[in-house]
């Protein structure tokens, strides 16, 4: 591959490209939602798929990052505050997972741009 697309392709791509956290918060936001007796609407999921997204954006690309993001997905989705105390353990289990899945992604969508720019040696990549 073009170094010009790792360079800048992977330095950003650690920091806003994530999409297995996204994920993470919205199914997390259902099931804390689901015990804690939300009312579950077709808006109401629309509005936490959103909210997942632009927060799996918005996350911090530390170890732990993504606690600080709950209570304002929880707020914007009327899921009570103590519902946290639920996602810290999850959120420490699922972090160095999701790390990876999200870098493994990252590597995935390099590749697959670089070859859609003409900037993949392909001769290379099948050695």
């Amino acid at each position: 591959m073009d170094k010009k697309l790792i360079n800048f392709g992977v330095s950003i791509g650690q920091i806003i490209f994530m999409p297995g956290v996204a994920i993470q918060f919205f199914i997390v936001s259902l099931c804390i939602g689901q015990s804690f007796g939300t009312e579950i609407t077709i808006v109401w999921i629309i509005t936490s798929i959103i909210t997942s997204t632009i927060l799996a954006i918005a996350t911090p690309p530390i170890p732990g990052g993504g606690l600080s993001c709950y209570t304002i997905l929880f707020t914007q989705l009327g899921i009570p505050s103590a519902g946290i105390a639920l996602v810290i353990s999850i959120e420490l289990l699922m972090d160095a997972f999701l790390t990876a899945c999200n870098l493994a992604f990252l590597q995935t969508e390099l590749v697959l741009s670089a070859k859609k720019l003409n900037l993949l040696d392909e001769a290379k990549l099948r050695k």
